[in-house]
């Protein structure tokens, strides 16, 4: 890897040198998330020099049976706390010394492609907000489903480098930061693209229901939802049959499925009683998704038991 070096010091017969360019996007990562935190502030606020409207209202305005209640959009405070706090991990990293070099480098699992994917993802962000406010759904929808993969492809760059190094973590005298990492970053940033998918099916269904006649418009939400459910069951395939060891400790997408699931069906619990089509849709792949978690759970538990995946003395599970 070449290295910009900033700080070269010999200690051990190690030399320490930093890498400019690995530096510069974690920082430039925290520059861009408190822009776009600044920039969701005003969206929230609006109307305003910047806005037309707040967020809220132009949801308001475009009703689907997609759209959940309130206060579940209250999850945007926790994704963005979580970010800030794996941001100041990565930061902290930058001053943390192993035997071969410093942390954020050696071993090389929180890559400099992790923090270029997070600021384009946060300039995202921040054109999102302002298409939406200009009520371009259709651009809004393709920005916001290239959030969602942007951050997928953060987060599976860091299971992967995790999985791959963690033998490095355990050699050096580093396992609780497998922990770290498992449940600072992997979580956070699997937590945000999760609320993501749901962000970007809800925007979905807002721009194709003006487009159907009245008579189908009810259409737009069960396509939506139809693509949430195939992305739960890939996703719960993928993590218990599949990457099991690697992401037996990525629990925080199944909260925001529960609270956005619940959200919607709180919304519209009278279009529920009424026996509303999408309604009892949505109830569904709840139900679907509690079993899907007991089953989680299950397999967690009797695997754990037998050491068949990373446990609290064994973390790196490289026997």
């Amino acid at each position: 890897m070449a290295s910009l070096v900033i700080d070269a010091r010999a200690i051990n017969g190690t030399t320490y040198e930093h890498d400019g360019g690995v530096i510069a996007s974690i920082f430039l990562s925290l520059v861009a998330f408190i822009l776009t935190c600044i920039i969701n502030g005003l969206a929230q606020s609006g109307p305003n020099k910047l806005f037309r409207k707040n967020t809220a209202q132009i949801s308001d305005e475009n009703p689907t049976e997609f759209t959940p209640a309130g206060p579940t959009f209250s999850l945007w405070g926790l994704i963005y706390m979580w970010q800030l706090i794996w941001i100041i991990y990565a930061i902290v990293c930058i001053w943390r010394k192993t035997d071969v070099g410093y942390l954020y480098l050696h071993p090389f699992t929180l890559h400099y492609s992790v923090f270029i994917l997070f600021i384009v993802n946060m300039l995202l962000n921040s054109t999102w907000l302002i298409l939406w406010d200009r009520l371009k759904f259709g651009i809004g929808t393709l920005v916001i489903f290239a959030m969602f993969f942007t951050i997928v492809a953060a987060t599976i760059i860091v299971h992967v480098l995790l999985w791959n190094y963690r033998s490095d973590y355990r050699n050096l005298g580093f396992t609780t930061d497998i922990w770290l990492i498992r449940f600072l970053v992997i979580n956070g940033l699997a937590l945000y693209a999760t609320w993501l998918l749901i962000a970007a099916n809800l925007n979905l269904a807002i721009w194709i229901k003006p487009k159907l006649s009245l008579r189908i418009e009810g259409w737009a939400t069960t396509i939506c939802l139809t693509i949430v459910l195939l992305g739960v069951i890939s996703y719960w395939v993928l993590e218990n049959f599949v990457f099991y060891c690697s992401m037996a400790y990525t629990w925080s997408p199944w909260l925001v499925l529960y609270v956005a699931l619940a959200g919607i069906i709180a919304k519209h619990h009278t279009l529920l009683k009424e026996g509303s089509r999408n309604q009892i849709y949505v109830l569904i792949i709840l139900i679907l998704t509690t079993v899907f978690f007991i089953v989680k759970i299950v397999l967690f538990v009797v695997r754990y038991t037998k050491s068949e995946i990373p446990t609290g003395s064994h973390p790196a599970w490289d026997l």
